[in-house]
């Protein structure tokens, strides 16, 4: 009797768990090391965590960006990127980056994207578009990235892979990025803020 109810708990334990990913159109409904859009970062972060980390990525500072690469939080990744809105009291995330180093190894970043598209393609049901060639942050032409972003109803899911050129390496390590982020930032982003 044990071993019935056992099994029948399994089993509505795993389909509850299958039909909740089936339904994942909400961008909340992702998380990178335990934290989702929407969650203030006061839950993770000291405000001074948060003050001494900031990126200063962007010339436009709508949003603020900051990073960790060591943090008792960041298990499965090597550094993470937390953005909110300057003047968000509530510090309220609006994306996340998980970053994994895969310097001078292109093709196996590009093994380990597909990988996660394909689990994404299984809970998601949008064809995601797939895009990529010269990286626009490298004046010399001589990087390139591979983006597949998969669109929700209220924010995206991107992967990407970037190859950076010597040059950029100076400042940068090639990588796997992958970004969970509200339609706001997404579309504030792609006006390219950083000049």
């Amino acid at each position: 009797m044990k071993r019935l109810l056992a099994y029948l708990f399994l089993v509505l334990v795993l389909t509850f768990s299958f039909q909740s990913l089936s339904k994942a159109d909400d961008i909340k409904d992702f998380e990178i090391e335990g934290m989702s859009i929407g969650d203030s970062l006061l839950d993770y972060f000291s405000k001074s965590e948060i003050n001494n980390n900031n990126l200063k990525y962007y010339n436009d500072e709508k949003f603020i960006t900051i990073g960790f690469d060591k943090h008792p939080l960041i298990k499965k990744y090597d550094w993470i990127e937390i953005s909110y809105k300057k003047n968000d009291q509530s510090f309220s995330i609006s994306s996340l980056n998980g970053v994994l180093r895969y310097d001078h190894e292109y093709d196996n970043c590009l093994k380990k994207k597909k990988t996660k598209n394909n689990e994404l393609k299984n809970i998601y049901i949008k064809k995601p578009k797939t895009y990529g060639g010269k990286h626009p942050g490298d004046n010399s032409g001589k990087s390139k990235f591979e983006n597949t972003e998969f669109y929700l109803s209220n924010g995206l899911f991107v992967t990407t892979c970037i190859d950076w050129s010597k040059k950029m390496e100076e400042e940068y390590f090639d990588h796997l990025k992958v970004f969970i982020g509200t339609n706001e930032f997404w579309d504030w982003i792609n006006t390219n803020p950083y000049y």
